[in-house]
């Protein structure tokens, strides 16, 4: 194991023995709920299950013998909704009663793929889909273990309008509304607390989540709602975790791949009365198709549920990630068709730590629920970019610690079926960051760069962000089958930023001098939900988003005359949706959206190999995101996804050698035209619960540069999944990219590099085996 590792497993356990005690408080005074969820043809136990209690955070997951189990819920009527990809959905009206425990044994009936009734992220507590005026799609904790994906994009390309790039090891970029990007643009939740600090930014978020025992994954499209602030311009993705089985359980996956593929998963854990504890542990090496690239992460995850005898629910969750990995440089056209394999910076490293620690505190008082969320945060980046080696050589280490508080509030009033959420987020992430020079040297045929020797010092400073922002969510239906919401947030931030360098203003490595940085909006947004029919639903939304630049693009000075005058990025969005059923056997979504956004920060490398960035005006971003499920007959069910986008520049004017270049009226460069996903389904009787599935995906044409005089034109890759129940395991295999298509994941052109490709993964397989132990 990794030192990284080992570090990090210690911390680990540190931080459980303050945070997870465990509380002998039995639920005397409150009600609790627990059953079997069925399959109605069959008679079997169904796993996986999500019961949860509408309008709290409350709720299980069935194991496999399909027992769930939710103790310590205020007595009285309740909402419970049944959820399971593959299943009509189901809402049931229970009445609970203090000190004794309620049964609900459940029947689901096979149906086309889940489009989830109820969601966390538009409120952060369960509320029907239906009444969100934003569009959000799920992947739920099912789904994403069947997948058994070797990274993030084999998830979420399954999502329309959502793409994410493959890069070395975990790395990713990621296009939501936006071009394929590593722009500041995304909140990155898990369980609703922010991943990292706003200052502190890294498009690679999703390697630091453990997403393979994740227990489901939201993605809010667009800017967040007035619940979520600045970073939230693209959409939000809240992973989920899992809480514990009903019953004690152990379960243990083995799986290995080609190119030295290996992952071993292990979760487990009980429910002993009015608490639960779950632990997962992740951890996976490879050595990557391409050459001296490996790969490692251990990641954990550490969920704890208590319920006490007066009704306050706590959820305790620590998680965190090491990773180390060598980050493969993007080739030329040359090597790209003839080399996909090639390292030429085998010096290029990523080395992650990452730990969070949230306490979760929600009191229901009938009408009033209140909820605190104090949080911690470590984060530790040591890095080698890859993508600079040709023109800045550096070696970069930031670290950041934050500590903030998420607390809201919400009343229910009889008029109108009125909800009123107030609220306010705290963070104060103190950090450093130190840059340094370095002078690669290259060896061997193909020159790559193989050793490097420190220089001077770009950057030493340490700065800290603080944000506080209030907002107030208001929803009321005018009339019964409509929804109407209103917020408004307000953000305030800022950065106190100390160098410890002399101030330079002159060269390629400008040094800023000390300062502090304010930045604060208001964002308003509206939105109406209808329901037209019990199978047909309409949205409207309108809605402005926020973006406070990144602590490196501000006090990282480069060549630039200013950057610590950078203004925020802001966006408006308007979208207009419809979603149903038809009959039980099709479900459909459809939405169309246009957002603007201005004083976007573009950073462009001319011919020199000097980087500027300035904001440089507004761009425009319109399209229609589709999603299609239909069960054919029991057990055939297809699902389908497809998305079309435009994005151009409308008023682009950035400083080139001296003279101004704009790009008005032009495509933005990798932006994709279309994405689409398609997953044909089969589950016959003799794979006992088992299925055989083959997947389509599809990445449209882009421009590489934003003058659009060089193209590409995109991909599409066929993926084969399988698994198999036998004699108490469960056998499972996987073949991706089934023809062994040669294609890249981000191609792109700038006046130094030329045409640059960063190839994409040969045909690979996997296999593996799942064994269950429950009590």
């Amino acid at each position: 194991m990794p030192a990284n590792a080992r570090r990090f497993l210690r911390r680990s356990s540190l931080l459980l023995f303050l945070a997870v005690p465990f509380t002998a408080s039995g639920a005397q005074q409150s009600g609790a709920l627990r059953g079997v969820i069925t399959d109605s043809s069959t008679r079997l136990p169904v796993g996986d299950v999500t019961v949860a209690v509408r309008g709290t955070t409350r709720g299980a997951i069935s194991d496999a013998n399909g027992r769930y189990s939710i103790a310590g819920l205020p007595p009285g009527p309740q909402v419970i909704v049944v959820q399971r990809v593959g299943y009509t959905p189901r809402t049931l009206d229970v009445q609970l009663s203090a000190a004794s425990t309620t049964e609900l044994d459940v029947m689901l009936v096979v149906a086309a793929q889940v489009i989830t009734p109820v969601v966390v992220s538009a409120t952060r507590e369960l509320q029907r889909r239906t009444e969100a005026s934003a569009t959000i799609d799920v992947l739920d904790g099912a789904a994403m273990r069947e997948a058994r994906a070797a990274h993030p994009a084999a998830l979420v390309s399954r999502i329309p309008g959502v793409h994410v790039s493959q890069l070395s090891g975990e790395g990713h970029s990621t296009a939501i509304r936006q071009p394929i990007t590593t722009k500041p643009l995304y909140l990155y939740l898990e369980d609703g607390v922010p991943t990292r600090s706003t200052g502190f930014f890294n498009h690679n978020a999703l390697y630091e989540v453990n997403l393979p025992q994740a227990g489901g994954l939201e993605v809010l499209k667009g800017p967040g709602t007035a619940l979520y602030g600045s970073d939230a311009i693209g959409g939000v993705i809240n992973a989920l975790t899992r809480p514990a089985p009903a019953s004690p359980t152990v379960d243990l996956a083995l799986e290995a791949g080609d190119y030295g593929y290996r992952r071993f998963l292990a979760t487990g854990g009980f429910s002993p009365g009015s608490q639960g504890l779950r632990m997962d542990l992740n951890v996976t090496k490879a050595d990557g198709f391409k050459r001296d690239a490996p790969y490692e992460r251990t990641s954990a995850t550490v969920r704890h549920d208590l319920a006490t005898s007066k009704g306050i629910a706590f959820r305790t969750v620590l998680s965190g990630s090491s990773v180390d990995q060598r980050d493969v440089v993007a080739l030329n056209a040359s090597n790209f068709g003839t080399r996909p394999n090639l390292n030429l910076s085998p010096i290029a490293f990523r080395d992650v730590q990452a730990l969070r620690w949230s306490t979760a505190v929600e009191v229901d008082r009938g009408a009033t629920s209140i909820s605190l969320t104090p949080f911690a945060r470590h984060n530790v980046l040591g890095l080698l970019p890859n993508w600079q080696l040709t023109f800045n050589p550096e070696v970069w280490d930031t670290r950041n610690d934050s500590y903030g508080l998420l607390a809201r509030v919400r009343r229910d009033l009889t008029p109108m079926r009125t909800r009123v959420i107030a609220g306010v987020d705290v963070d104060y992430s103190p950090g450093s960051v130190l840059i340094e020079g370095i002078t690669p040297r290259s060896a061997g045929n193909d020159n790559a760069w193989t050793t490097y020797t420190k220089g001077a010092v770009h950057y030493d400073y340490d700065v800290t962000y603080r944000q506080a922002s209030p907002y107030l969510h208001v929803e009321v239906s005018p009339i019964a089958r409509a929804r109407l919401d209103v917020g408004l947030r307000y953000d305030n931030s800022s950065y106190a930023y100390d160098t410890h360098l002399p101030v330079l203003q002159t060269g390629r490595f400008r040094v800023p001098a000390d300062t502090s940085l304010r930045f604060s909006r208001w964002s308003p947004k509206v939105g109406l939900t209808v329901d037209v029919t019990p199978q047909l639903n309409v949205h409207a939304s309108w809605r402005q988003g926020f973006r406070a630049p990144a602590q490196g693009q501000l006090f990282q000075q480069g060549a630039n005359l200013n950057t610590t005058g950078l203004d925020p990025v802001t966006a408006t969005s308007r979208e207009l949706g419809v979603r149903g059923v038809l009959g039980h056997r099709v479900l459909y979504s459809v939405a169309w959206y246009d957002m603007r956004v201005e004083n976007d920060i573009l950073s462009i490398l001319d011919a020199t190999g000097t980087s500027t960035s300035s904001n440089a005006g507004a761009t425009r971003h319109h399209g229609i995101e589709s999603a299609l499920g239909a069960l054919l007959v029991p057990s055939v069910r297809v699902d389908l996804a497809w998305s079309t986008a435009t994005q151009r520049y409308v008023n682009w004017v950035i400083p080139v050698q001296r003279h101004n270049v704009s790009y008005g009226g032009r495509t933005i460069e990798q932006a994709p035209h279309t994405l689409g996903n398609a997953l044909v389904t089969w589950t016959p009787a003799i794979l006992r619960g088992g299925r055989l599935a083959v997947e389509w995906s599809h990445t449209g044409r882009y421009y590489m540069d934003p003058e659009n005089t060089h193209r590409y034109d995109g991909f599409q890759l066929w993926t084969l999944h399988g698994n198999w129940h036998v004699r108490g395991a469960e056998i499972f295999a996987r073949v991706v990219n089934l023809d062994d298509r040669k294609y890249a994941e981000i191609a792109t052109y700038d006046a130094f590099n030329r045409e640059r490709f960063t190839p994409g993964s040969p045909r690979m397989v996997y296999a593996g085996a799942r064994w269950t132990w429950q009590r």
